[in-house]
């Protein structure tokens, strides 16, 4: 059985990144009358290992070229955009359920990492990100 400190900041944190995102969801469809209005927060997942932490990030619909990763000793910004099929009208759409647009997220991490050693793949659609803690290279 594993024992896990209750952390009540860790739990408001979480509870605010939530309501973040239900708002942004929210506001972002009344922005224009079409799917090309819209933006979305992709889901995400964000865990550590003894050597790592990892971030992996759906992204279905999203052309690896669209995506662009910033990293510095303790945060992780990833920007991109979901582009609308090409040629389609709004006023084809029979529903639209996905959002389309610009999506901008960043990931603060509790202890440092190297920014000169972050990797990142990109493989069916989810994008996956591993930070290595910093001083934990070669010989460390």
């Amino acid at each position: 059985m594993t024992l896990r400190r209750y952390d009540p900041l860790r739990d408001l944190l979480t509870l605010q990144e939530r309501m973040n995102r239900l708002f942004e969801e929210s506001l972002a469809r009344l922005d224009g009358p079409g799917p090309e209005y819209a933006h979305f927060s992709p889901a995400a997942d964000v865990f550590e290992t003894p050597d790592q932490f990892v971030v992996e990030m759906e992204l279905p619909g999203v052309s690896e070229e669209d995506v662009e990763i910033v990293a510095d000793e303790r945060r992780l910004f990833v920007r991109g955009v979901r582009r609308q099929i090409e040629g389609l009208r709004p006023d084809g759409f029979h529903r639209v359920e996905r959002a389309y647009g610009a999506f901008n997220r960043h990931f603060e991490f509790p202890a440092a990492i190297d920014p000169e050693q972050v990797h990142a793949t990109f493989e069916d659609g989810v994008l996956r990100v591993e930070l290595p803690r910093a001083g934990r290279g070669e010989g460390a």
